[in-house]
């Protein structure tokens, strides 16, 4: 029926192990969030653009021009009217799920399993699902009718990291807490939206004894990707400036070289693209990255909530042991 692709993939022993262990990061990207009711970027940029617009700074003539340009570059001339007219574009209103995120029954369930992989996070997103740890739903029986419910206990807060500053390895190994690469709807003014944003924060990497000079970003991912095992959830081939990084920092391994990957990326794909995903899965295992392919073919993108259920309910994280902790630490020292 699918050529080899299953619906819920096998779950390899390294990663297992790094759930069993406490070293392991899902990596996650937009297209989680888009199943959780938020925009694509396409449709963030062109929501931005419609609110310069609307502030009459900018028509739908001048959209219909641009039309075919990158969400990138579409983000970069909003953020250049914001500057240049003095505007303010609520990109809350933009990011956030319509209805919310308390009562968005699917955006729950995929943040509840997906908080069951790890202890820490770490997302380009800007949109706040991965600050808050969504607790279980319980069934409850209430007396004297003995009429059940759902409750669920209060949701707790991980700690949100998005101040490129905090970007360290010692924040990295804090239990409970996220870090937005790209900054976070909590700072607005800080995310990383235009293409010099981008730019900048991915500057080639140079360690320095002057702190002003190093790039924080990359020597925090460079350590992340050297001591962790990570999860990419809810990235595709688009999502290049992670990606690029990671296969430019990564250990190449030479073809025909079986050495078992370090890192793990969930991939969903249909029957028919099964030679696409053999060519793509064998691209990645050279950069240390094994895919972890799905079935799309019944459920779409709706099957990575299946996947991330079955992952939860298989291989819950434990906490990082102090060894494991201490270890990294002094490492850093050597």
């Amino acid at each position: 029926m699918s050529d080899g692709i299953l619906p819920i993939p096998a779950i390899p022993s390294g990663l297992r192990e790094a759930a069993q262990r406490g070293v392991l990061i899902p990596f996650v990207g937009a297209g989680l969030s888009v199943l959780a009711g938020c925009p694509t970027w396409g449709e963030l940029a062109d929501g931005a653009l419609k609110a310069c617009i609307d502030a009459n700074k900018f028509s739908h003539g001048q959209l219909a021009q641009i039309k075919h340009l990158s969400p990138r570059v579409k983000l970069s001339i909003a953020r250049g009217l914001e500057f240049e007219h003095g505007l303010t574009i609520d990109y809350a209103k933009l990011i956030n799920p319509k209805g919310g995120y308390e009562k968005n029954d699917t955006g729950n369930r995929v943040y509840r399993s997906l908080g069951k992989l790890g202890t820490t996070f770490v997302t380009t997103n800007y949109d706040l699902w991965l600050d808050t740890d969504i607790p279980e739903t319980q069934l409850a029986v209430t007396p004297p009718v003995l009429q059940q419910n759902t409750t669920a206990a209060a949701p707790s807060r991980r700690k949100a990291i998005y101040d490129v500053n905090e970007f360290t390895p010692a924040n990295l190994n804090q239990p409970s807490s996220v870090f937005h690469l790209h900054g976070s709807l909590s700072d607005p003014s800080g995310m990383v939206v235009t293409t010099r944003n981008y730019i900048t924060r991915y500057a080639n990497d140079r360690v320095d004894a002057d702190p002003q000079r190093e790039n924080r970003t990359l020597t925090f991912l460079s350590h992340l990707f050297q001591t962790k095992t990570v999860l990419f959830v809810g990235y595709g081939l688009e999502d290049l400036e992670i990606l690029e990084y990671v296969i430019q920092k990564s250990r190449m391994i030479s073809p025909g070289q079986d050495v078992q990957a370090r890192h793990f990326m969930l991939q969903g794909y249909f029957a028919h693209e099964y030679e696409l995903m053999r060519g793509l899965t064998q691209y990645y295992k050279q950069c240390d990255i094994q895919v972890l392919p799905f079935l799309r073919d019944h459920k779409d993108w709706s099957q990575l909530i299946d996947v991330l259920e079955n992952f939860a309910a298989t291989m819950p994280a434990s906490s990082p042991l102090n060894l494991q902790v201490q270890m990294e630490m002094e490492a850093l020292l050597d």
